[in-house]
């Protein structure tokens, strides 16, 4: 089973020809130091190009391997297409030791003549350096036939996995027949793994919870809806959709795994006894307690302007110490801001040391921070050049102790004005977020029973 990826390569050529030719991913690991001596013999006398294939599982096509990226670069001086896009890296790898690395090899030379061998320099490398044997294939940009760029295109992806399959299909190897498609982004995954919110796991938490508490699929929407989530549940799509509050696109409900396809949602809810149904209005009728005890949020509620905004959503997120809140029980629309928490924090206790309360005062500070970063990068450029002149050792490390520490002020200076920044672009949606917040908590309110 051969799996084929492709990418650009900006830049220089020869960092991706001398990464596949690094002796310590191909050399063959099974020679003994004789076998490579006597291998390397018989190739010296060989003249075919097709015998370039050395001990180390590389070979040039169109091109000589140790001098590719040469050949490369004469090639596009020769057409005057020096810029932009100077090679395609496509790998190849199997699984496991599926292959031997010469089947491999002999299996990339092959892939990479049919492709690409009558038009384009390339150079074929095996890596055993891993548990999985695989091929990294390098080629020009442009064609030594006639100067034409190669067109990096869905299609090309498309003709190269056909072509990798058919090989291997023709050698008796596995295929994967029915490719998964794309897949959780490394980033996405990583955070989930983390245990940090995303809007994957977000949606999965909405979607669960919507779903316990439904008998049909009109009780389902209307949870949905409450959550704050569009939906498309068209009977003539093949896949269903749902769109986070906050978001403009949507996330189809399959890839968040197995038991969220349409049939596997429907299953679900269907499954669930009528009895959900009057466990949802009990719980929506339950009267709160009522204490008459001085809170966190009554203190919040005395400030003014963007200081009690910022402050009043940090206690809505839970962030605020003593006082944390569930985040299982955090509105729809504020658990993505979860990830933003520390920087929330830090910009309250910004409008809390200066006493910014209106956009005027935020745009004085910002102004003033300018001008001292301005004065700041002044003195330090005069002691730089200060620096470059020869003077004693004591007075050459004072002024470059002074120079240390204007550095670190106009660090801070610089942060607090990106802080002064970001509350000026965000201010609005931190409003409106508010605003929907109380809004639902109030009609929640309204819908209890006297």
């Amino acid at each position: 089973m051969a799996v084929t990826k492709i990418k650009r390569i900006r830049g220089n050529p020869g960092n991706s020809l001398s990464y596949i030719g690094n002796p310590e991913k191909t050399r063959n690991l099974g020679l003994s130091d004789a076998d490579r001596q006597a291998l390397a013999d018989i190739i010296a006398y060989a003249a075919d190009e097709s015998k370039t294939e050395k001990q180390y599982f590389t070979t040039g096509i169109n091109c000589d391997v140790e001098n590719a990226r040469e050949q490369f670069n004469i090639t596009k001086q020769s057409f005057n297409k020096t810029g932009g896009i100077v090679c395609g890296h496509c790998m190849q790898s199997f699984d496991g030791y599926e292959v031997t690395p010469e089947e491999a090899h002999e299996i990339g030379v092959q892939m990479a003549r049919e492709l690409w061998g009558d038009r384009f320099q390339i150079v074929v490398a095996t890596h055993l350096n891993t548990n999985n044997v695989h091929n990294h294939i390098v080629f020009n940009s442009v064609s030594f036939v006639d100067g034409k760029r190669f067109h990096f295109c869905t299609e090309e992806t498309m003709r190269i996995r056909a072509v990798s399959d058919r090989i291997c299909r023709e050698r008796n190897l596995s295929v994967i027949e029915h490719p998964e498609g794309k897949r959780v982004p490394y980033s996405l995954f990583k955070m989930e793994k983390a245990g940090m919110p995303t809007r994957y796991n977000v949606a999965r938490q909405a979607l669960d919870e919507a779903i316990s508490v439904s008998a049909n699929i009109e009780e389902f929407k209307s949870e949905l809806k409450k959550r704050g989530y569009l939906y498309q549940f068209n009977p003539r799509r093949k896949y269903w959709t749902v769109t986070p509050p906050g978001w403009t696109k949507a996330i189809r409900t399959d890839r968040l795994g197995d038991t969220y396809t349409r049939e596997m949602i429907q299953q679900r809810v269907f499954s669930n006894d009528i009895g959900v149904r009057m466990q949802r209005l009990q719980k929506e009728s339950r009267s709160s307690n009522h204490y008459d005890l001085k809170r966190r949020i009554d203190k919040i509620m005395g400030r003014s302007g963007l200081e009690k905004l910022y402050l009043r959503y940090c206690y809505e997120l839970g962030y605020l110490p003593k006082y944390r809140q569930n985040p299982v029980r955090l509105h729809a629309v504020l658990k993505e801001e979860l990830l933003k928490c520390d920087l929330y924090s830090e910009e309250a206790k910004l409008l809390a040391r200066y006493n910014i309360g209106t956009e005027e005062d935020l745009e004085k500070r910002m102004k003033s921070l300018t001008e001292d970063y301005s004065s700041i990068s002044a003195r330090r450029n005069e002691l730089r050049q200060k620096l470059r002149r020869k003077m004693p050792e004591e007075e050459d490390a004072k002024y470059r102790e002074q120079v240390r520490k204007l550095t670190a002020e106009l660090k801070d200076t610089r942060k607090e004005l990106k802080l002064c920044r970001d509350i000026r672009e965000r201010s609005g949606q931190v409003e409106r977020n508010l605003e929907t917040v109380i809004e639902d908590r109030t009609r929640g309110k309204e819908r209890k029973p006297l």
